[in-house]
Parts: C-alpha cells; sequence; structure tokens
C-alpha cells in the first residue's frame, strides 16, 4: 500500500489536495508485508527524514526555491504524527497488535480481558509512556529472536525505523484514526452485531415490518447533492462497505430507530421485539429497545462533537465522557465490546496534541486510495504495478502544475488546448482535470462562490414572486444594512439615494458556500439543496431557500442574499425522544409543507445543509419534517451555550 506524507503547515482545505501530497513510497503486494520486510521497506523514505530533519537538503543538497523571494531557503521538516489504520499503525510503530492478550492497546496497560469489563472504561489504566517504550524498542533492536518476543510479551514493543527519527515519541506521535476507529469500528459493530444480527429490525408484519420500515424510511430522506447516498436495500442487504456511510446514518439513527421502533401511541417501548422463529441464535445480550435507544443516543452525541471542526478542551472532555458512557451502558446490557471502544477512550490526549479530529483524520488518503485503484496496472508483478502508481501520481503532479501555472508568455493554441482537455475531463466527472475544472468555474464575491457563467442582466424586482413583495422586502434589507446611503423607494419624493427595482439585482441559481452546494427552488432545472439551516437571532432554524440575488448598491460591492422561508414549528408539535439533546444532534422538527413569511438574509446567514426526514405523528395526526444538520465539522454557537451548560451540570454533580 502506499504511504501518504501531507504538508501540515498547509490549510485543512490545501492540506489533502493532492497536488500538496507527497507519496514517497508504495508497498510491494500483493501480501501484507511482515515486520522485517516493512523495516527494511521503511528505511529509506524514514532515512530522508531524519536527514530534512538535521538540516541538511534533499536531492543533491540543492536548496529550495521560495516563491517571491530571491534567495533560496534552507528547508527543515519533521515527523508531524503517525496515522494509519489500527492494524497498520501497530505495524509501522513496531507495538504489539490489537489481539495480544497482554498489550492490545498501545497507550495504556489495557489487557484484551479488560476490553469486555468495566475495568477497560473507568479510567482506571496506567498511561505507557515514550522514553520506556523507546528503551525497550532499542532494547529488542539487535537482541535474538527468544528475548525480543520475551521483550514483546512483556512490554509490547519491539523495532521500528521509525524509532531513528530523533525526536520521535512512539505513544505520543501515533494518532487513533477516528474515521477507522468510530465509523468503520464503533458504529460498524452497533448495526451489524447489536442490531442487525440481534433481529432488532424484524421481517414480522410484511410492508408494516420494522426491517421495512427502517428500509422505506432511508429511502425517504432527501438528501444533501454532496453527501454519499445509502443503498435503497439497507433493510435486506444490512452492511455498508464506506466509512462516510456509516457516518451519513449515524446523522439520522435517533430519528430512525424511534420510527422503527415506536408503538401505536408513538412511544418507544420498554421491551423487547420478538425473535424470529427462524434465528439461528438468541442473542445474549438486552433487546429492550428502550435502553438500547437511549444507549445510542449518548454514541451519536460523542462522535458529533468529537468530530466537529473547532473544539475547546471542555467540549472534547464531555465528547470524551459520552462515549465512556455509551461503552459503559452497552456493558451494563451485556453487550460485547471490541478493541475499538476502548481505543476510543484515548482522544483526549490527541485532541490536545494535534488539535480536532477533522484536521487528521484520513478520508482525504483512504479517496487517494480509490484514485490509485483505478490506474490500469495490467497486473504486472514484481514491482512494476508498483512503479506504475508511482509513476501515475508524479505524473498527475505534473499536470496540476501545468494546468494551473501556464506562463504569461504561453501560446494561445497552448491555453486553448489544455482548455478542451479539462473541458472534456469534466464531462467524465471523477477525474483529477474535474477539480481543476471546478476550480475554473467560480468566481469570488462576498467571500462566496458564485457561477462564473450567470445572467448579467438585471432582474425586475417587482414582478418577482410573489409580485409585488420582493422589492419592499429587499428595501427594507439594503436600508438596514448600509444606513449611511439613505437608500430610498424609487418613487418616493424623500431625499436619499434611489434603490432601483429593475437596475439593483441579478439572479444566481446556486452559490458554493465553505465548499458546499447550496440551490433555490426558483431555479427551472433543479431544485437541490433548496433546503438549509440558517442563523437568525443567534438560533440555528431549517429554511427553504426561495431566490439568490447579487444585489448592486451604489458603490458597494456586490453582496449575496437570499429569500427564505423558516420552516413552520410552534409548541404544539409533540416530544420525541431525542429532545433533550436535539440542540446538539442538529435534529429540528416542523410541520410538513409549511412555511413562514417570506424574508430577506445575507447569504453568510446560510450556515449549513440539512438532511430532510418525512415522518407522520399519531398524537397530532400530522406529517411533520425532521431536519438534521450535515454540519458535520462545526457545532454552532448555541449548541456551545448548550454544551457548556452540560458541563457546568456536570462539574457541579
Amino acid at each position: 500500500g502506499p504511504i501518504y506524507c501531507s504538508i501540515d503547515d498547509l490549510p485543512r482545505e490545501d492540506r489533502f489536495l493532492q497536488v500538496n501530497v507527497l507519496c514517497p513510497c508504495i508497498l510491494p503486494g500483493p501480501k501484507e508485508p511482515n515486520q522485517i520486510q516493512l523495516n527494511h521497506a521503511l528505511e529509506p523514505p524514514i532515512k530522508e527524514i531524519a536527514i530534512l530533519k538535521n538540516g541538511v537538503y534533499l536531492f543533491l543538497c540543492v536548496q529550495m526555491d521560495v516563491h517571491g523571494e530571491d534567495t533560496q531557503a534552507d528547508v527543515y521538516t519533521d515527523l508531524f504524527l503517525l496515522n494509519c489504520d489500527t492494524p497498520a499503525i501497530q505495524k509501522f510503530n513496531g507495538v504489539a497488535g490489537h489481539g495480544h492478550n497482554i498489550h492490545p492497546c498501545f497507550y495504556c496497560d489495557t489487557t484484551l480481558p479488560d476490553i469486555d469489563t468495566q475495568k477497560g472504561y473507568d479510567n482506571s489504566w496506567n498511561e505507557k509512556t515514550d522514553f520506556s517504550m523507546l528503551r525497550q524498542a532499542f532494547n529488542a533492536k539487535d537482541a535474538a529472536p527468544a528475548r525480543e518476543k520475551g521483550i514483546l510479551d512483556g512490554y509490547g514493543i519491539h523495532w521500528s525505523p521509525l524509532n531513528l527519527i530523533p525526536g520521535w515519541r512512539p505513544v505520543s506521535l501515533a494518532v487513533l484514526d477516528f474515521m477507522h476507529n468510530i465509523f468503520l469500528g464503533v458504529i460498524s459493530h452497533l448495526f451489524t452485531t447489536v442490531l442487525f444480527s440481534s433481529y432488532m429490525f424484524s421481517g414480522i408484519g410484511g410492508i408494516n415490518s420494522p426491517k421495512q420500515k427502517f428500509e422505506d424510511l432511508i429511502n425517504a430522506v432527501k438528501w444533501p447533492s454532496h453527501v454519499t447516498r445509502l443503498p435503497k436495500n439497507l433493510g435486506e442487504n444490512q452492511s455498508l462497505k464506506k466509512a462516510d456511510e456509516w457516518r451519513r446514518l449515524l446523522t439520522i439513527t435517533p430519528v430512525l430507530l424511534w420510527w422503527v421502533w415506536k408503538d401505536d401511541d408513538d412511544e418507544i417501548p420498554d421491551s423487547a421485539p420478538p425473535i424470529p422463529p427462524n434465528a439461528k441464535h438468541v442473542p445474549e445480550h438486552s433487546r429492550n429497545c428502550k435502553s438500547l435507544y437511549d444507549t445510542i443516543l449518548l454514541l451519536c452525541a460523542g462522535v458529533r462533537i468529537l468530530a466537529s471542526r473547532t473544539i475547546t478542551m471542555a467540549q472534547a472532555h464531555l465528547g470524551q465522557n459520552f462515549l465512556l458512557q455509551y461503552c459503559q451502558r452497552c456493558l451494563d446490557l451485556k453487550i460485547h465490546l471490541i478493541i475499538n471502544h476502548h481505543l476510543s477512550m484515548h482522544y483526549i490526549g490527541m485532541i490536545k496534541r494535534f488539535g480536532p479530529v477533522y484536521g487528521w483524520w484520513l478520508f482525504a488518503f483512504e479517496r487517494f486510495n480509490g484514485m490509485l485503484e483505478k490506474v490500469n496496472v495490467n497486473g504486472h508483478d514484481g514491482g512494476r504495478m508498483e512503479v506504475t502508481l508511482l509513476r501515475n501520481w508524479v505524473q498527475t503532479h505534473l499536470l496540476y502544475e501545468l494546468l494551473l501555472s501556464l506562463p504569461d508568455n504561453a501560446h494561445e493554441l497552448e491555453r486553448k488546448i489544455l482548455d478542451q482537455i479539462v473541458k472534456d475531463e469534466a464531462r467524465q466527472r471523477g477525474g483529477m482535470v474535474t477539480q481543476i475544472a471546478v476550480f475554473r468555474s467560480k468566481a469570488s464575491t462576498d467571500g462566496v462562490k458564485l457561477p462564473k457563467r450567470r445572467k448579467e442582466k438585471f432582474v425586475d424586482l417587482h414582478s418577482l414572486n410573489p409580485v409585488g413583495r420582493v422589492y419592499p422586502l429587499l428595501l427594507e434589507y439594503v436600508q438596514q444594512s448600509w444606513p449611511n446611503l439613505q437608500l430610498v423607494d424609487e418613487y418616493s419624493q424623500d431625499p436619499g439615494t434611489l434603490f432601483w427595482g429593475r437596475k439593483s439585482a441579478t439572479i444566481i441559481n446556486y452559490v458554493r458556500k465553505n465548499g458546499i452546494h447550496y440551490g433555490c427552488t426558483s431555479n427551472q432545472r433543479t431544485q437541490a439543496d433548496s433546503f438549509a439551516f440558517i442563523v437568525k437571532d443567534g438560533r440555528r432554524i431549517p429554511a427553504e431557500l426561495n431566490t439568490l440575488l447579487v444585489v448592486h448598491v451604489a458603490n458597494k460591492d456586490p453582496h449575496v442574499c437570499a429569500l427564505v422561508r423558516r420552516f413552520t414549528s410552534d409548541e404544539n408539535i409533540p416530544t420525541f425522544p431525542w429532545d433533550f439533546l436535539a440542540s446538539l444532534l442538529g435534529i429540528h422538527v416542523s410541520y410538513a409543507n409549511a412555511f413562514e413569511e417570506l424574508e430577506v438574509i445575507p447569504i453568510s446567514a446560510v450556515d449549513a445543509p440539512l438532511a430532510l426526514i418525512p415522518i407522520h405523528s399519531r398524537k397530532i395526526h400530522q406529517d411533520l419534517w425532521v431536519s438534521g444538520s450535515f454540519d458535520h465539522v462545526n457545532i454552532h454557537y448555541d449548541t456551545i451555550h448548550y454544551i457548556n451548560r452540560l458541563i457546568t451540570d456536570r462539574s457541579r454533580a
């Protein structure tokens, strides 16, 4: 498999672009190398890292050019952290595997039997230290096989070339990947072992069975266009391959489980569903729906907090505490836990050292693996496949440089040919040049990326639907936005600057904000992504994006705003079992197809995409919409206040 090196000095949005990621080597296959083979393969890149750290210039001691500078610069680097899936990081780091009876965890002294007991989750373990592990690693370096095995069994480590890097710390600098550990580990275990394999979604009842309800609701969800779709037959084919799919599923899990398990009174019963008569085994753990639901809510809350782009240490402790309570509740319900559950208890130290997991999880690198899998290697062995993959990676870097950095004196024919390549590749979608096509097709206004090709003709605000209401709304909005301009109605006799109804705004069909696509219902081609969460009066509220406008006023820069209608919600909507964590989980319930009056907001107030889940309430006999926030990488400030209250209450208790 490939080894990637990202440059952590770059901003997060640039750090994981393929053009900025190095691939120094690809480990030969097809079989996974053993520890000795891996150590030999790691020696060349580790030697180069050590050279750079000592300040000696790589590539025959040639100094590196710096953009905008006349003199070359001395380049220093360091291995900031090591991040792989759990088996790989244990091999790279030379520590015992996760199936080791005494040292399954490379962060503490918890044993394998402790993983399935309260002892593995009561914070009573002793943390392993970097220097004691390094000492034993060097003891094992030249030891005889029997002595080396004794060190591995006694201390959980053997030799790795990483230890040759000055300042390398095998415990502190080896991080646990959130994507593999939580999404592919803990969440996958929840659904496959605790729910699917335990007949919690029985097929008894035909079209009204829990399994059919489970599948129907997933298929009824209106997802944002940029997210990974879930399989339509998930009720029958109960498995997911991608971490992003488990991530999507967890987002709607509080609503999904309530919909599947609720009784005639819309309440989750304090009992277990019947086991099918043809069941191959009887689950040993509790199948009580209410107990399981309350437990799973803790996991949903913990994952949402820990996966945030920005996070304080107090919030990280709260998210860690939610995961801790989830594991302890699972043990109370006699649910068998695995190594991933215990390893997830160690995120606090990693977040403190390296920041939010969003900055170092492996989603980008898994995407790179997918790109390399599409390279035609013709099945050649003997190392030729690996060379072909590396050549493809270098070629991609050179293409990026060619397409994005043409010299000023480039011939017009060259530009036309390259532009045609970009357009042709963009039609195929998914290729490297598609990213360039997307990059080139946007223009930036007000910090928001707009379609480069858009109608420049001004729209008549008086004729926009609803006729006669858009102009006064927009006039009031611009008056509040720029009071110093003294804007007045175009038919007014008052002194001031006239706000023209036919020469002040243009319509756009979509915008991209923070890389997310937002559409509007006035778009005649598609109404995708026309629902979103907006921020109003310090609250996050779901709304319909009716029309997107670029406003031109006097000498001000073009300003992007939106005509929106909030979803209607009131105190008559019944309570739901997720309500006490609704703000944290990003869940909002409203009446279906019911909206408030039209209003104007700046595009900066559009906060996050949403997934729309249609449900029916038997208590009030009405259809409802459940909006789930897809802002997976940010905690809104009203939620932060809620979290801070939880932290305060917990400290008082």
